[in-house]
């Protein structure tokens, strides 16, 4: 069994499809990135010269990104700000020892994380804002080398929201979605059996 720590930087996407009501469909993407940090912990097991376990990690982000798409609808601009809070995983491993202390490794499993966002819709010179806060659920997979040098993708799926504003009820809706790269490098303190 093991517990550590662990730095690295994380670089994604953020894509959205907005229906404004009456109007039509605008669509963008925005890059995210910043760096991240967080603890984790974890049990293996060797046989052979085969390693099997299990570990869970949490991160706090910094990840953030924003962007405009103007001149999509006339007289129309869609400002959006995307961040990351923070995101976990929980993933099995399957890896090999290369030497006794070299062990390279595949992993897989759920992943989670907070997503807040900001949307302003100007039409016409008057704006509406709205704010999001959604803790979704997804996938991660990747892989890495000895205790702490490893590399993830992670899906946290899609969720659908509703704006309104301009005193008219829904103005809109959106489907969200946001994908990242992960790079970390960490220490695990071992105890007990096991790898």
């Amino acid at each position: 069994m093991y517990w550590g720590a662990n730095v690295g930087y994380s670089w994604g996407k953020s894509k959205y499809d907005a229906t404004l009501t009456g109007v039509g469909t605008v669509s963008n993407s925005q890059n995210i990135d910043g760096a991240v940090g967080g603890v984790q912990t974890g049990y293996n097991y060797q046989f052979g010269a085969w390693v099997w376990g299990l570990e869970t990690d949490i991160q706090a982000s910094g990840e953030k990104g924003g962007s405009t798409l103007t001149g999509a609808l006339p007289l129309t601009s869609v400002t959006t700000d995307d961040k990351l809070q923070w995101f976990g995983t929980t993933r099995g491993r399957l890896g090999v020892l290369a030497t006794p202390n070299v062990l390279f490794y595949g992993t897989g499993g759920a992943a989670y994380g907070l997503v807040k966002n900001s949307a302003t819709i100007t039409v016409a010179g008057v704006s509406a804002v709205g704010t999001f806060s959604d803790l979704r659920a997804g996938w991660t997979a990747g892989g890495g080398w000895s205790a702490k040098l490893e590399y993830l993708y992670m899906d946290l799926g899609r969720t659908e929201q509703t704006f309104s504003g301009f005193g008219v009820g829904t103005i809109a809706t959106q489907t969200r979605s946001t994908t990242d790269n992960i790079v970390r490098v960490g220490l695990n303190y071992k105890w007990g059996a096991g790898y």
